[in-house]
């Protein structure tokens, strides 16, 4: 027999048994580091992170068997429908570009205020001059990987148990919250909204596979241009500091999208958010069918 909510849901044992995992592929990531080197970063760091997101995967399911929650109605397997998948579609894209224009947005605004510059370049010329990332570790990693864990965790495991435990909508908004805290090199904004709408996405149809597809399109909107547009670091950081004297044409207009886009997205949420009245979490209602 299973629960019939999500109310009592543990998340100190989900708390306590990813940090554990976190701690073992740390210690394996190391002795894999001492052992090979730099030559194959790659490979141990797609190793890495995918052991310890299937890490999570499995404590999520052995949870959920062990508290007699009903997997399948967390996950719910009806058909896809195109027409509600071009539906997310465009809502993502829309997602995608405020969110990688949001960047420029805060340079922007940054560019106004006196100074500034000196405080925040040395954090732009690390961000720049970084590591190199490959193509295939990110798509790997951000755009299979850990859309499926992380919708499963914090809109199927964490946003379920708060929808029951207080409100629908408070589930939406604190756990959109914690998974922008978890992402906090993004700059929050950017999270916020993927979060947002992949809560959404999944309230509306009661199914975490559109919640996947979401966050996943999203990541792989978000990384595409990076690639396909290669920038050098040492000219971003010169064009970046020559922001300071001269605020170009290009920047004005990305952060006009930005503010419109965003608009749109806020009233999208809204209509979205209008439509949820009296009902029950994902969980419930599938459990209900």
């Amino acid at each position: 027999m299973y629960q019939r909510t999500f109310k009592h849901a543990t998340l100190w044992g989900l708390l306590w048994r990813s940090f554990f995992a976190l701690v073992g592929v740390v210690i394996l990531t190391t002795i894999l580091f001492l052992a090979f080197g730099q030559e194959h970063i790659f490979f141990i760091r797609i190793l890495s992170d995918s052991l310890l997101y299937f890490l999570v995967y499995k404590i999520i399911i052995s949870l959920m068997k062990k508290q007699s929650l009903s997997i399948r109605s967390v996950a719910k397997s009806d058909p896809k429908k195109w027409d509600e998948l071009l539906e997310i579609s465009g809502w993502t894209l829309l997602t995608a570009v405020v969110a990688t224009s949001f960047s420029i947005f805060l340079l922007t605004v940054i560019s106004f205020i006196p100074n500034a510059y000196e405080t925040i370049i040395p954090y732009i010329e690390e961000l720049a001059n970084g590591d190199d990332i490959s193509f295939i570790y990110l798509f790997v990693i951000a755009v299979i990987v850990a859309p499926i864990v992380e919708e499963i965790i914090f809109r199927g495991y964490i946003m379920n148990k708060w929808a029951d435990k207080y409100s629908l909508k408070k589930g939406i908004i604190y756990s959109s919250l914690l998974f922008m805290l978890f992402h906090v090199q993004s700059f929050f904004i950017p999270q916020l909204l993927l979060g947002l709408l992949c809560a959404l996405v999944y309230v509306k149809f009661n199914n975490l596979f559109y919640a996947i597809f979401t966050h996943s399109l999203y990541n792989l909107l978000v990384i595409l241009p990076a690639f396909l547009v290669p920038d050098d670091g040492d000219m971003a950081v010169d064009s970046l500091l020559a922001l300071s004297e001269e605020l170009p044409a290009d920047y004005l207009i990305f952060s006009a999208v930005f503010i419109i886009g965003l608009l749109v997205i806020l009233l999208l949420f809204t209509k979205l958010f209008r439509s949820i009245k009296d009902q029950s979490s994902p969980y419930v209602e599938n459990l209900n069918q």
